[in-house]
């Protein structure tokens, strides 16, 4: 027992009791466990194949709890996790459920097929911080913005494969287009076929490899983009008025009506921000931005063209 919590401590974690990590089987950390724990600790973006072992869920899980535990719970979810099946989300949502130490450390919600789409707006209503669901149903709970993820944190895929083998590309890219471009991204497949790879080239920065070398990711060449013009949207406050890039994206997202994958870079300056938006639709997101506040700040809002 000395030597687990020993372990444990090492890998920074506290959000979930060495006793509960023991009546779930786990003595110390697989390799794939540990690195992948330290990894996402430092809020690396993460591409690993993995076989289908259950304890998997535990190499992304617990980073996302001790996130929680330690920046504290929000309205909307900090953590989303798209799995392929009904039952695998079921599984993954009793587990992440035990190691948050049965939902106190961390509230987590399944949205998944088989339940009432209504019966779910109750406990999103109520704020979760974890949810863990299939791409079909969280896509149905995002249009209807009953599941609002403009400010998430961190996106995993479990069984990455699985899901493009059921042909939810489209319900994945659409969800992706929902978040912000500041999350941390994790991507986990039994497999590394090309379209995996893609995949993951498209939605993944810089990211830890785990079971996959740098010459197979990058054998993979990235999908072709169009370009799309840009401007930028000067802000007339900084970080002398503690406004973060979290703060940008949120006002720009929930009330200017563009989505996270939208967005480009963000500079934050001392005394102003410039974030770098699409010029066919920037004329439209200033003035409905006109009485927009940041930090409780009414704060002057421009374009700057280049």
């Amino acid at each position: 027992m000395e030597g687990i919590i020993e372990t444990f401590e090492e890998l920074g974690l506290a959000g979930t009791t060495v006793d509960t990590l023991v009546e779930l089987g786990y003595g110390q950390p697989t390799p794939f466990q540990a690195t992948a724990i330290r990894a996402l600790s430092q809020k690396h973006d993460l591409l690993g194949r993995t076989g289908n072992d259950p304890g998997n869920v535990a190499a992304y899980a617990l980073p996302i709890i001790e996130r929680i535990l330690k920046d504290g719970s929000a309205y909307g979810p900090t953590a989303l996790i798209l799995v392929p099946t009904r039952e695998l989300a079921i599984q993954v949502h009793e587990h992440i459920f035990q190691l948050s130490e049965r939902g106190t450390v961390a509230r987590v919600l399944g949205l998944f097929e088989g339940k009432p789409l209504t019966s779910q707006i109750g406990p999103l209503k109520h704020g979760v911080d974890i949810v863990v669901g299939t791409p079909d149903r969280v896509l149905e709970h995002v249009k209807r913005r009953t599941l609002r993820i403009e400010q998430l944190k961190i996106l995993v895929f479990d069984r990455t494969d699985q899901i493009l083998d059921l042909s939810l590309a489209r319900e994945v890219g659409s969800i992706v287009e929902a978040t912000p471009k500041t999350r941390q991204t994790v991507l986990l497949s039994a497999t590394s076929p090309p379209r995996v790879l893609k995949l993951a080239h498209q939605h993944l920065r810089d990211p830890d490899l785990i079971g996959i070398s740098a010459e197979e990711f990058e054998s993979v060449a990235p999908p072709d983009e169009p370009s799309v013009p840009m401007v930028n949207l000067y802000f007339g406050a900084g970080k002398g008025s503690g406004v973060t890039p979290r703060d940008l994206v949120g006002v720009i997202t929930n009330e200017g009506g563009l989505t996270g994958a939208q967005i480009g870079a963000i500079k934050i300056k001392q005394n102003f921000s410039l974030v770098s938006v699409p010029a066919d639709q920037a004329d439209g997101l200033v003035s409905r931005l006109r009485a927009s506040r940041i930090k409780g700040l009414k704060i002057k809002i421009r374009l700057e063209r280049f």
